[in-house]
């Protein structure tokens, strides 16, 4: 009888299901900020600086995967790296759960320093989080990227910022690396550049409020601004239901602006237009799902902003909705428009490549052609892509040649500099000089691969692309217009 009992124990014992692995090891976090830059001043070493918030999914992501990437704790071995963040996880002398090897009195007053040396608060007291800026050994920044990156962008950042300071420095980039959407060389984000993310706490009690009902006009408009900043899974639904509603009734309904008359008093405004334009600017990727819906509907107009909310939410996930729905558009205004979508959300999708690099060949349509070729500039580096793209830059067509410049500064690689100087010297030799548009293009071109923001190319891509809708996540609002311009 002992011996099917203690089977019988011991298949038990075997079929436990395995403990629970440890955490994988984080970034290696500094403890002091003077100490650290007296340090890479001395080692000349770079310095990557984390800015984040407790409360909220984007910053939680950043905290508990993001920054235990294998690749990401593998490049930051190469830099010196500091953690922003004012809140209190553990007891002071105890090591912080969220960061790893460090105090909360540590991150905490590395916060108030990053505040004070770094970043560009607004009136209040308040900087975007999460954030992320690398700086050279004598402090001074090299590149920033408000709000939340994946660790592919984060990669290309690491690489991008060792490589301007040892050009000697050796790493091969994952297949999906790439410069995010929000990258700013040479600079932080501004004050003006748009509010912090809602915690969920604030996130419940607004939406809350407007089905309340206690909010009107303006107010509730506001609301649902805030609303969609948040990455969380009750604003998506709530801004899902506000897209679904159908438009007001009365006169006007469902016109851009809407014309055709005052509403009358107590009339809902439709507000499904701003709203879809505002989650293209200023929403998390995940709220992707809610856009691709819109975006297959029956309401040009619409569909028309949703296009170009996904091709700025650049959300991996929605390749496959937009691939889908560009085999079946008939509308070339919105088609043209899927093809960037499809680039921007489908960088590392190989059918992505295949299909844009098939449009931008052999499509007889000039706009959805040149839409095509910029859209190749979204995906990650391939041969394929630099071969076509070398192609098109010294093609017979004007168009052509202005959309392939626009998509090299689109790739942010500082490689197609040596391109644009060798195709601009080979032209000097040539009686036929390019025509203004092109060398416009490529001035612009030069200006973002040199170190720049995306707006030198901004008026270009417009006028080639034939481009109705403002791309405020690519291009910067009138805010950053104005900074500029200062």
């Amino acid at each position: 009888m002992g011996a099917p009992l203690l089977l019988a124990g011991l298949s038990l014992h075997l079929t436990l299901p395995p403990p629970d692995p440890a955490p994988a090891a984080g970034v290696d976090w500094q403890v002091d900020f003077e100490t650290t830059l007296l340090r890479a001043a001395d080692e000349r070493r770079v310095v990557f600086v984390a800015v984040n918030m407790d409360g909220e999914r984007a910053n939680d992501r950043m905290a508990e995967e993001t920054y235990r990437d294998k690749t990401i704790t593998g490049l930051a071995e190469h830099t010196l790296n500091l953690v922003a963040s004012v809140g209190e996880h553990a007891k002071a002398e105890r090591t912080c759960p969220r960061f790893g090897d460090l105090t909360c009195p540590d991150h905490r007053r590395v916060d108030i320093d990053v505040r004070e040396r770094v970043l560009e608060p607004d009136d209040e007291g308040f900087v975007i989080a999460p954030q992320h800026v690398f700086l050279d050994p004598d402090g001074k920044v090299i590149l920033s990227v408000p709000y939340e990156i994946s660790a592919a962008e984060l990669e290309w950042c690491f690489f991008t910022s060792l490589k301007s300071v040892d050009p000697e420095f050796a790493h091969r980039l994952s297949p999906g690396a790439r410069a995010p959407r929000r990258l700013i060389m040479g600079a932080v984000a501004g004050a003006g550049a748009g509010q912090a993310p809602p915690t969920r706490e604030e996130v419940l009690e607004l939406i809350a409020e407007v089905k309340k009902g206690n909010l009107r006009g303006g107010e509730r408009m506001a609301a649902l601004r805030r609303i969609l900043l948040a990455d969380e899974p009750e604003a998506i639904d709530f801004i899902g239901d506000e897209l679904r509603r159908g438009p007001p009734l009365g006169r006007g309904a469902g016109r851009r602006g809407g014309g055709g008359g005052a509403r009358a008093a107590g009339e809902r405004r439709d507000t499904r237009g701003p709203l879809l334009h505002a989650i293209g600017v200023r929403s998390p990727a995940s709220y992707w799902e809610i856009v691709l819906e819109p975006a297959t509907g029956s309401d040009q107009l619409l569909r028309a902003e949703a296009v170009v909310a996904l091709e700025q939410l650049a959300a991996p996930e929605s390749a496959r909705g937009i691939g889908a729905a560009l085999k079946r558009e008939e509308v070339a205004e919105i088609e043209k428009n899927l093809l960037r979508a499809l680039g921007s959300a489908g960088a590392a999708d190989k059918k992505a490549r295949q299909t844009l690099l098939s449009r931008a060949k052999k499509e007889k349509d000039p706009i959805l052609r040149a839409n095509a070729i910029v859209a190749l500039g979204y995906l990650a580096r391939h041969a394929d892509v630099d071969e076509r793209l070398r192609e098109l830059l010294a093609s017979d067509d004007p168009d052509e040649r202005v959309a392939a410049a626009c998509a090299v500064a689109l790739t942010r690689e500082r490689g197609w500099l040596e391109v644009l100087d060798a195709l601009e010297q080979g032209e000097e030799d040539e009686e036929e000089k390019p025509g203004k548009a092109f060398e416009d293009a490529c001035t612009g071109a030069r200006a973002v691969l040199e170190g720049g923001d995306l707006a030198p190319i901004e008026g270009s891509l417009t006028r080639v692309c034939r481009d109705e809708i403002a791309r405020e996540r690519l291009f910067g609002g009138e805010e950053q217009r104005r900074r500029r311009d200062d």
